[in-house]
C-alpha cells in the first residue's frame, strides 16, 4: 500500500515537469522583418502592437506582413419597440505573408472573429465594454497568427 501511495504521490509531483505554454518560450523558427498597417485602422495598430514583439530577434525565418482589417458592429436582434437587444462585432483580419528572398505573395491569412453582446442601458459602460471585446479579440486573432506563422 505504501509502494502505490508513492507511487501516486511521484507520478503528481513529476507528472507535469515537461509543461510550458506556447506563447512562454520564444523558440520560434521565424522572425517578422517588417509589419505594414495597410488601411490603417485601429485594430489593424493592435494588433501590429501585439506581434510586433516578434520583429526583434533574428531567426532562420524571415517574414514581411501586410495587415488590414475590417471592423463591423450590428444589431442581431430586437425588442417589440424596435430598439436594438443584442449586438455583434465582428472583426475580419486579412495578412499577406512575404518570405524573404521571395518577391512575390507567400501565403494569405484570413482570420474571422466575432463576439455577441446585450444592450446595456448605460453607454459608458456599453462603450466600455465593447472597447473590452475589441482588446480580447484582436489579442485572440495576434496569437492565431503567431501560431500560424510558426506552423507555415
Amino acid at each position: 500500500m505504501k509502494k502505490l501511495l508513492s507511487c501516486i504521490c511521484f507520478l503528481f509531483v513529476f507528472g507535469c515537469a515537461g509543461y510550458e505554454p506556447i506563447f512562454l518560450t520564444k523558440d520560434l523558427n521565424f522572425y517578422i522583418n517588417k509589419i505594414e498597417n495597410i488601411d490603417d485602422e485601429e485594430i489593424t495598430k493592435k494588433i501590429i502592437r501585439n506581434i510586433g514583439s516578434y520583429k526583434l530577434e533574428q531567426k532562420k525565418i524571415n517574414y514581411s506582413l501586410e495587415v488590414s482589417s475590417k471592423n463591423t458592429n450590428e444589431i442581431t436582434s430586437r425588442d417589440s419597440k424596435g430598439d436594438p437587444q443584442t449586438y455583434r462585432i465582428t472583426i475580419e483580419v486579412k495578412i499577406d505573408v512575404f518570405k524573404e528572398g521571395q518577391a512575390s505573395l507567400f501565403n494569405t491569412i484570413n482570420i474571422k472573429k466575432d463576439f455577441t453582446y446585450n444592450y446595456q442601458v448605460n453607454q459608458f459602460d456599453l462603450s466600455q465594454y465593447k472597447k473590452d471585446i475589441i482588446q480580447n479579440l484582436t489579442s485572440k486573432i495576434s496569437e492565431e497568427i503567431i501560431l500560424k506563422l510558426q506552423l507555415m
